[in-house]
Formats: structure tokens, sequence, C-alpha cells
């Protein structure tokens, strides 16, 4: 069933799609395919997306139900760094989505998943046939999309993706086997009890070798699409770093965020002048260098929260990272003004 809506504006010279998306608390794209389908009406003729909104003007149409995304396993390549009964670890590549979306359907962290644990053999209780896949594991990651459906099945259960990586990061993410280990898990992530290092290649040279940024984080009030330390508002957010290597021009540095914000270490290290090499969103002089922001999920570190065991896992530092340092590194102890 269609929503409708009728909205007088209360803000002048505003984007319509933009004014649109924040009083209906719906997606940019969402909004951008209500338009494409008519579904936005301004005395009764589709507006453009651009029009600046004036004050009483009157917008009215109607949000469209959207249909169950259904997902599809797909035989992906994985570098499995850990696995057991309840979890596994695995190396997320550069260029994959993790969460699926209207935007993205296939070739998603859920979508290997799906077809790794619902057709590899030897793993716990999963079946090799997807049709008899238990639901949590089906429904892996999507307790952010609970319309969508798989295998022609509404998706109800809890995920089994425990964290996020953004889509250029590489790394170790974490994916539970069943809602119980994913509860735990996400548990020890609000606790805090889970110990993350980054490692990353930034912009310029830090001045000194270590030192921990803070700042509240959160929108940006003009860009919405980025994050910002804030005066006021946002939420609190620490990280720590250290200078593994001094590069030319460029430093190797090992990061460790205390808090779990989007787009944390990014947002923090662009705010201290030294952006992540190849962040065309937070940084400016290196994009053009890699085509990913050279940010790695290197280490994590926890209590296994069923055996009580010890768990550390680590994914080696990718090749286009290693390329980078070695194309840097400097020609001189003096110029190089640290040891690694």
């Amino acid at each position: 069933m269609e929503n409708r809506f009728r909205i007088l504006a209360d803000e002048e010279g505003k984007r319509l799609d933009t004014f649109l998306a924040g009083k209906l608390s719906v997606t940019r794209t969402k909004i951008k395919g209500m338009f494409n389908g008519g579904h936005v009406r301004i005395a009764g003729r589709v507006p453009k997306p651009s029009l600046a909104t004036k004050i009483g003007m009157e917008i009215e149409g109607e949000i469209p139900e959207e249909k169950p995304l259904v997902l599809t396993p797909q035989d992906i390549p994985l570098e499995i760094l850990y696995e057991d009964d309840f979890f596994l670890a695995v190396n997320k590549p550069k260029g994959m989505v993790v969460h699926p979306s209207f935007g993205h359907r296939e070739g998603t962290l859920v979508n290997a998943i799906l077809s790794y644990l619902g057709g590899a053999a030897g793993h716990g209780p999963w079946s090799t046939e997807a049709s008899k896949m238990p639901a949590d594991v089906v429904c892996a990651s999507l307790a952010r999309f609970p319309e969508f459906a798989t295998q022609d099945r509404a998706c109800t259960a809890r995920p089994g993706i425990v964290h996020r990586l953004d889509k250029g990061t590489t790394g170790v993410i974490l994916v539970a086997k069943d809602s119980k280990t994913q509860e735990l898990l996400s548990d020890l992530f609000k606790e805090r009890a889970v110990e993350k290092t980054y490692r990353t290649i930034t912009e310029g040279l830090p001045e000194r070798d270590d030192g921990v940024v803070e700042g509240m984080i959160g929108r940006h009030p003009t860009n919405r699409k980025k994050m910002a330390v804030l005066a006021k508002g946002g939420r609190s957010a620490v990280t720590r770093f250290r200078v593994i290597q001094r590069l030319r021009g460029y430093a190797y540095i090992e990061v460790y965020p205390r808090t779990g914000r989007t787009h944390q270490i990014r947002v923090h290290l662009a705010h201290i002048g030294h952006p992540v090499v190849g962040d065309e969103t937070y940084g400016k002089r290196a994009k053009h260098l890699c085509d990913r922001p050279l940010l790695h999920a290197y280490r994590i570190v926890f209590v296994h929260p069923v055996s009580g065991s010890q768990i550390a896992i680590e994914a080696p530092v990718p090749d286009d990272m290693e390329r980078f340092i070695a194309s840097h590194v400097p020609e001189s102890f003096e110029d190089e003004g640290l040891k690694g």
C-alpha cells in the first residue's frame, strides 16, 4: 500500500529532493525514484528535484511500497582468516560492499556469505542446499533492511554481519553463524571489548610519532554525505595513532579507534590535517594516486564469546598499500626521520 503525503514547505531556497528526504525520512535514492516515477507533485505536475522550495509551497505525492529485494547466493571467492562453529572472519577485498541495498543487489559480502555457508560442506550445521539454510544465515546482515527477502521468504532474523567496513576499506570483518553468536559479538563491540587495529597511509607527516585525536563526530552541517568533527552535537569519538614509518611526503601509521563512529578514522585524520591517501571525500592532494582510500582493518582481538579463549585475527596488508609504501621510501636515513 502506498503512503500518501501532503507537506507545506517551511524552508526557503532548499533543493526539493533534499527537503523531502528529510521530511519523509527516506534515502536520497528512494527520493530519486519517487521523482522518476511521478510520485512527487506540485499543483498536479512533477517538479524537478533541484527546484528551490518556497515557504508555503504545497507538495503532495505518495511513497510507493518497495517490492522485497530477493538476495541470491553468489559464488564469490572469499579469503577466510578464521572459522569455527560459531563465526568466521573474512579478509574483505577493496570495492566490495558489505550490506546489500537497492543500489547494490549483487556482489556484496552478504551474497558471498550466503553461498559460502549454504554451499560449503563441513561448516557446522549448514546445509549444502540453499533452500534448507537456517533463516538466521539466509538473512545474514539484513537487520537494517527487514523488507528484503531471500529464497522467496521474508527475512526477520537478526543478521550475521557483526560490524561494517566501507566499500573501499580492506581487512578483517566478522560474520556470525547464528543469531545468538551475533548478539554476543555485537555486545562485545558495544562494550568496547574488541581491540581494533587499522593500518593506513596519510598525506603529510605528523609532527609527533604518536597521538590521540578526540572530537565529536556527526553529520556535516552542509554536506550530508560527509561526517565531520563538530563543535556542538555529534557523538564522542577517540582515535589513537602511531607512526610506523615516515615516507616521502606521507606517513605509514597504525590506528587504534577506541570508539566506532561512521568514517571515524578518516574524519579524525583529516581533522588533524593528515587525511587518508586516496580518500576523495575527506582528502584532496593525493586522491589521484590510488583508486581507494588506503585504509586496512589489520587486526582484531577479543575474547571468544562462547569458549572464553583469546582470539587474535590479522589480515595481511594488501598489495596496493605495500606498493605505495615501497615507492615512497626515503632515500636516506636523514630523509626518513623515523625508523620503522
